[in-house]
Parts: C-alpha cells; sequence; structure tokens
C-alpha cells in the first residue's frame, strides 16, 4: 500500500453557528457553539485514513486537554502518529469558525503549537518521510518547515501536494516541480496577483513548473490545468449544512485515489463525492465520510 505523509496543522474548532457571517462591525448573536478535531493538516490525514489511506501524520499539539483529545482522534481514526510531538510551551491550536444558515463561513485560526513545527522536528523524522509515495502539505504551519519539506521530497522524487491555505507566495523555485497544487478561488487570486480570469491564473501556475492545478470551486465543482487539459469537473448535488472541511474531503481523497492507482481525472471525480458528502454534514472532521459512504455515492454518478 503505498505510503502517504501529512505535514500540517492540527487544531480544536470552536464551530459558532450564525444566521449569516457578520460585516465589519456588525454584533451577531450565536445560535449555538459545538467543539470539533479540526486543522487543515489534521482535516487531511483524517479524511485519507477513513478512505483506506496508508496515512502518517507529521504535527505538533500543546500539551493540555485539547491536544490529548486531537492526539486520540488521529489514532483512532488509524493515522500514524509517531512523529505528532507535544509542546509543552505553546498552547494547541484553535480555530475559531463562524457558519451561516447557508454553510458559508469564516475562520480565524491562532496558530499556538503549530507554528512550532519547525525545520528540526522535520529532521527527526526524515525517517517517515523518506519512503513516502505522497506528501501533503498545507500552510498553516511555518513557510521555513514548507519549504524544507518540499526542497527534501523532490530529492527523494516524493510527489508533493501542497493546499496552499491560507495562501501565502511561495518562490518560483519553490513551486517548480511539485506535482500538484490545489488552491480555491480566493487563494489562486493571491498566489497570482489577481491577473485575469480563473483558467488564466490556473495556467500561470502550471508554467511555474508544476504539474498539475486543482482550482477548488465549491458549488462550481473544480478545474484542472497541466500539460494534457484543460478540464471542468461539475459538483455533486448535496444540501450545504457546512462547508468546513470540503477542501480537506477533496485533497484526502484525490490523494488516496491516486495512491490506489487511480488516473487523475478519476481521482477528481472520486474526491468531489467526499466534499459533497461533507458540505452535507456539521463539524471538519465530524463531516469527513468513511470509504463505504463515498463509494456508495460514487457509484451512483
Amino acid at each position: 500500500m503505498k505510503k502517504i505523509v501529512v505535514v500540517g496543522s492540527i487544531n480544536m474548532d470552536v464551530v459558532i453557528r450564525v444566521p449569516h457571517i457578520p460585516t465589519i462591525g456588525e454584533t451577531v448573536l450565536a445560535k449555538g457553539q459545538q467543539l470539533y478535531g479540526g486543522g487543515k493538516g489534521a482535516n487531511q490525514a483524517i479524511a485519507a485514513s477513513r478512505l483506506g489511506g496508508n496515512v502518517y501524520m507529521i504535527g505538533r499539539l500543546g500539551d493540555d486537554a485539547y491536544g490529548k483529545k486531537l492526539y486520540n482522534e488521529l489514532v483512532n481514526n488509524n493515522v500514524k502518529v509517531k512523529a505528532v510531538e507535544y509542546d509543552t510551551n505553546f498552547p494547541t491550536g484553535t480555530a475559531y469558525i463562524c457558519v451561516s444558515d447557508k454553510g458559508d463561513n469564516t475562520i480565524v485560526v491562532n496558530q499556538g503549537a503549530n507554528g512550532r513545527l519547525d525545520i528540526e522536528q522535520i529532521k527527526r523524522y526524515e525517517c517517515i518521510l523518506q519512503d513516502a509515495d505522497y506528501c501533503i502539505l498545507q500552510m498553516e504551519i511555518p513557510i521555513s518547515t514548507i519549504e524544507y519539506v518540499i526542497d527534501f521530497c523532490k530529492k527523494k522524487n516524493i510527489k508533493v501536494i501542497l493546499n496552499p491555505a491560507p495562501a501565502h507566495l511561495l518562490s518560483d523555485e519553490t513551486l517548480e516541480g511539485i506535482y500538484m497544487i490545489l488552491p480555491n478561488e480566493t487563494e489562486l487570486a493571491i498566489l497570482c496577483n489577481n491577473s485575469g480570469t480563473i483558467e488564466d491564473m490556473a495556467k500561470s501556475l502550471h508554467k511555474k513548473g508544476i504539474e498539475n492545478v486543482i482550482v477548488t470551486l465549491g458549488g462550481n465543482g473544480s478545474m484542472l490545468v497541466n500539460e494534457k487539459t484543460t478540464k471542468h469537473f461539475p459538483a455533486m448535488s448535496f444540501p450545504v449544512v457546512d462547508t468546513t472541511a470540503a477542501g480537506d474531503a477533496f485533497v484526502g481523497a484525490v490523494t488516496v485515489g491516486l495512491s490506489e492507482g487511480m488516473d487523475l481525472e478519476k481521482a477528481i471525480e472520486f474526491a468531489t463525492c467526499a466534499a459533497g458528502i461533507t458540505v452535507s454534514r456539521e463539524g471538519a472532521q465530524a463531516s469527513l465520510p468513511d470509504r463505504k459512504m463515498v463509494d456508495s455515492y460514487f457509484s451512483m454518478r
């Protein structure tokens, strides 16, 4: 079974239900508040593992109640956690998520221990990373760590799958040779200085030497740009309850599909189904589907 290593954030999500997303200066009364396991790294690791992936996690938690709970969530979802460390000086990362009646969300993240996932920790666990087939990265950890991991993976011919969220500019040298990047529309605009249409910007990233660019478009599906094709994939029709972690479900699913030998287009369709199921349920990790559920909908597409 091919090996997937996720290097990224682990957060406790504080989800606040609101009638609509507040504008600047507006006070809104919440309808309720719940705690869910989150962090884009942990979400993507659990998403991939629930779909049958062989998943290892490199991450950092605070030595606190949130940290212990999130560690156990990873273990309970069959993610290998030898490279997840506790930090005695910083708390577990926390994300504050407002979710509207329409399922839209805004997210504010306090990095906490995620900000201490440094190069030295990566070096301590290079034995886990060095024989990976795929390495999934996001951008809720230090940029210096991301750049180091990408460079390491290139040297070891490990396929890097980068979800640039939250979006930060990376050098052309860092981007060149990446196997796949998966921005949403907002992140794509930041990466490309909002210079043109979605297709134009996706093609500009591909020209930087990224093999595959997949832009996730929410309810409009996704767009693939690579050397062979520019293709739109429609979303599947699911009721929208909470869009939190839909992108993470997509990333985890497309990686699992590829690791099982699906061609890229089939893997995208598989990921589209996983993301669709996710938006129909509340929470981040709580909403991520298992393989049986995805297969049942995927077979009916």
